[in-house]
């Protein structure tokens, strides 16, 4: 009987109800628990955080640890109902509650408007400044999420790269401002002529563009390659240039059992031989492998 009132929860707020103090016991130690291991994660990993966001976050630890002592306490008070103990812990919790939120107010702007400069920044680190597409950095993480996420194994993507063919003599002839203006049109030229769900267009630099097609054959990519060029060529007539622009194009295709680095290279080489071979063509290359060399097939103008 000693152990039975030993156990017993002080005052009949419970009524000595057996399974409810075992209910309030346990859900506030697993409460205490999980309020330790958030501050001790914060601490762990406070070198991650900046200049401004430091002293919030050791003092949302402090809060969070308080909050588990009240916790634990609370637990602890059910048989030794020390009310100047739990009081004063929840005093502590206010202090620090008051302290975070003045602290939260008066850093918050900076915190959030430094949090959407760096997003901006990502988003430019990606995006060419000229033309809004993506850059060089933006397609190679576009092919590495394009192969390490695909759903099916066997499925066949297009890598296109285009090169414009008498670019220099715009710019020669007309100046610098109407061969970016021409850029931008060829870049609204490619993103219209494109599956918009399935494709990624970027621009690499100069007059040197990429286009990934998603779920694509070589026949469907040759087919778009040459909607592509024939869009590229109207363009110089729309900007009331007298000289004509064409494209070479090469293109590769990407699977799960090659690489980015592969697929860029077999583009690039099959570019080299649209440009070579005469210009405005459009030249498929097979990705070397150690079966044999690699395949060029040619499209005429």
């Amino acid at each position: 009987m000693d152990r039975v009132f030993a156990l017993m929860p002080h005052g009949s707020c419970f009524l000595w109800d057996r399974d409810l103090t075992g209910l309030h016991v346990s859900s506030d130690v697993i409460i205490a628990a999980a309020y330790f291991s958030i501050p001790a994660m914060m601490f762990l990993n406070r070198r991650h955080a900046s200049e401004a966001a430091r002293p919030v976050l050791v003092l949302f630890a402090a809060f969070i640890l308080s909050c588990g002592v009240g916790h634990g306490i609370a637990a602890w008070n059910i048989w030794h109902a020390n009310y100047w103990v739990e009081g004063s812990e929840k005093m502590v919790t206010a202090l620090i509650s008051g302290v975070t939120a003045i602290e939260l107010q008066r850093r918050m702007p900076s915190m959030l408007g430094t949090q959407k400069a760096l997003e901006k920044s990502e988003i430019l680190a990606r995006q060419d400044a000229l033309t809004g597409l993506a850059n060089r950095r933006g397609l190679e993480e576009a092919m590495e999420n394009l192969l390490h996420h695909a759903t099916v194994k066997d499925s066949e993507h297009m890598l296109l790269l285009l090169d414009l063919d008498g670019f220099k003599q715009i710019n020669d002839i007309h100046g610098h401002p109407a061969g970016d203006g021409l850029l931008k049109d060829v870049a609204e030229a490619l993103t219209l002529n494109v599956r918009p769900r399935e494709s990624y267009v970027a621009r690499l630099g100069g007059d040197e563009f990429a286009i990934l097609l998603e779920n694509c054959t070589v026949e469907e990519a040759v087919a778009i390659a040459q909607r592509l060029r024939d869009a590229i060529a109207l363009v110089p007539y729309a900007a009331n240039l007298s000289m004509p622009v064409q494209t070479s194009i090469g293109m590769a295709k990407l699977t799960c059992q090659c690489n980015e680095l592969d697929a860029y290279i077999a583009a690039d080489k099959a570019l080299y031989h649209s440009k070579a071979a005469g210009k405005n063509l459009i030249t498929w290359r097979q990705i070397a492998t150690s079966a044999g060399d690699s395949t060029v097939l040619f499209d005429t103008a």
